[in-house]
Parts: C-alpha cells; sequence; structure tokens
C-alpha cells in the first residue's frame, strides 16, 4: 500500500497535539481526519474507514476504552491498530491500556521524539501481520476462512452469501483499472450500508479477491440484505460508464476472433447457502456452494438477482 493512501483517525481534545500530529502526518503523505470528541468520532469513522487510530486514552469528551471497545465489536475495525495518547504511563495506566485492546501508546512528553516512528511501526506490523485487501481494506481470503471455522465451531445457523460481478473484467478492459476499482469501493460500500442498516451487530463482510465479496450473517436477514444490495447497485451501476456506453446499455468490444461483442452493463449476483437443513462441515465445502449458486444465477438469469440454496440434504444427489 502506497503511503499517499494510508488514512490516519486523530482523536484529541488537545488542540495543539491535534494540529502537531496533523502537520506531520500530512507532511509524511498520509490521509488525515481529525475529531475533538468520542461522540464525533464514533459517528464519523463509518464512512472515512481509517487504515490507523491515534485516541486520547483519557480526557474529559474521551473515553479511550469506549472507542477501543466499539471498534473491536465492529468487523470493519477489528484488525485496525489504535494507538493511545497517554499523559503518564504508569504500570496501572500500562496495564488498562493493554487490556483494552489497543496496540500501542504515546506519552504527551515524547510524542515530538516517538510519535512518527510508532505511526510507522503500527501501520508495518498491521500490513505485514493482517490479512487485508489493498482496495477496500477489508479482511481478505485468510479472515474469511477465520470467521467461517469459528461459526462451524460454533454450530450456530448462518446464512453465507457470495456476491460476484458478471462482465467486470470486461469493464475494466473496456475503462481501465482505476475505474474498475472505483466500481469495487462502491461495491464494497453498497454492502456495507445494507448490512449496517439491515442486518446485525455480528455480520462480517470479506473481500477474498478481485470482484469477489463473500458476506455472513443470519439466514432471516439474508434475502432481505440481498435483495437491498441488487436493487441500490442496479440503481447507481450506470453512473460508472461513459453517457454513450450508458444509452446504449452496454459496451463493444472484440471477440478473440475479431467479432464485434455487445457486452451488458455490470451485473451483481449472490449466492446464499445456509445451514438450517444440513451441517456445514468446513469452510471450503461452504464457500463452494455459495460460488456454484452465484455462478448458477450468472448462466441463467440475463439479471442481477440472488438464490438460495433450497436442498435440504448434503451431500446433493444428482
Amino acid at each position: 500500500m502506497e503511503e499517499k493512501n494510508i488514512k490516519i483517525a486523530v482523536i484529541t481534545e488537545d488542540q495543539g497535539i491535534q494540529e502537531y500530529m496533523s502537520l506531520i502526518l500530512v507532511g509524511e503523505n498520509y490521509d488525515v481526519k481529525t475529531y475533538f470528541t468520542q461522540e464525533e468520532a464514533l459517528a464519523g469513522l463509518g464512512s472515512y474507514l481509517p487504515d490507523l487510530v491515534i485516541s486520547d486514552f483519557q480526557s474529559p469528551h474521551i473515553n479511550g476504552i469506549d472507542i477501543c471497545k466499539a471498534l473491536r465489536r465492529n468487523y470493519m475495525f477489528a484488525h485496525i491498530p489504535l494507538i493511545f495518547i497517554l499523559e503518564e504511563t504508569g504500570p496501572l495506566t500500562i496495564g488498562k491500556v493493554i487490556y483494552s485492546g489497543a496496540d500501542d501508546y504515546i506519552q504527551k512528553s515524547t510524542i515530538e521524539e516517538e510519535f512518527l516512528l510508532r505511526v510507522k511501526l503500527s501501520l508495518h506490523r498491521t500490513m505485514r501481520q493482517q490479512d487485508v485487501n489493498p482496495i477496500t481494506r477489508l479482511p481478505g481470503q485468510a479472515g474469511l476462512l477465520k470467521e467461517l471455522q469459528k461459526r462451524i465451531d460454533a454450530k450456530s445457523v448462518t446464512a453465507v452469501c457470495s456476491v460476484d460481478l458478471l462482465n467486470f473484467k470486461d469493464f475494466n478492459r473496456r475503462y481501465g483499472f482505476k475505474r474498475g476499482d472505483r466500481v469495487i469501493e462502491f461495491t464494497a460500500g453498497l454492502i456495507t450500508r445494507a448490512m449496517s442498516e439491515l442486518g446485525s451487530p455480528t455480520d462480517f463482510l470479506a473481500h477474498p479477491q478481485g470482484d469477489d465479496f463473500i458476506f455472513i450473517t443470519f439466514p432471516e436477514g439474508a434475502e432481505i440484505i440481498a435483495n437491498k444490495i441488487i436493487k441500490d447497485f442496479d440503481t447507481d451501476i450506470p453512473s460508472f460508464y461513459d453517457e454513450e456506453d450508458r444509452i446504449r446499455g452496454h459496451i463493444l468490444a472484440k471477440s478473440r476472433k475479431g467479432e464485434i461483442l455487445k457486452i451488458p452493463l455490470l451485473r451483481v449476483h449472490i449466492g446464499i447457502v445456509t445451514n438450517e437443513y444440513y451441517q456445514f462441515i468446513n469452510p471450503a465445502q461452504v464457500i463452494q456452494i455459495a460460488v456454484e449458486l452465484n455462478d448458477f444465477a450468472q448462466k441463467n438469469f440475463g439479471k442481477s438477482m440472488f438464490v438460495k440454496e433450497r436442498r435440504k440434504e448434503y451431500p446433493f444427489l444428482s
């Protein structure tokens, strides 16, 4: 990840420290968002999606432990590094910082000497240790497999939903990877909003690769979320096309034989598999079934839609 793309949130009531940190971080080509209160930060972080959070540990309008708990409860922030700003570093305070779930701390009296080093070390550790998609900052394949295994071990009733975009490779060839990345970011945001509005706090979203997403929710909410994703996607996706392609309703492309092909606008397909009727055995089984349902939707229907597994026994009879 290039440093100019890294987003850092600074939450502190100390205006002098806020200005100092912002100046240093912007000078290093980081994107910086500042907040003066805990309430303001928790309301704004969801739309900002930082790669690092730096926060007061304790001040009149900021309780670092509450901030840490709120972030760790949300799958989008569970792996984001958190650095606390401390007035003093006595054993009791450091113990509270460690047990709160923070990743590091900076003492106010040594900010000038240590601040930038602590920031770079936290970001380096995160990028090295974590499985994060560089475009959407969502958990990748390893995070997905870990979450699926946790649900399987808990024997919780679960819906696993595979989301894929039809004709995305053709879109990239027509418009280039930069605009393709914008479509991926748009899709991630759209799924996230649908889950936030209609799902539960324990839902999970991963971006394993390319234009593939997988979200995990409760069975009773899966179809509702899927319908909203489809409706919002079909409403907004034409805006990513040039006017002439948008009016035609397709893009023109050449086949390997030189034939002119009409490629429809992007569609979204979702495969939904649940363990309501049969047991999930392992993550590979679950993902395979969800992807197969997704592929079925792509091959058999000329529109964005979802397909839910209706078979009630596994292994399936041919």
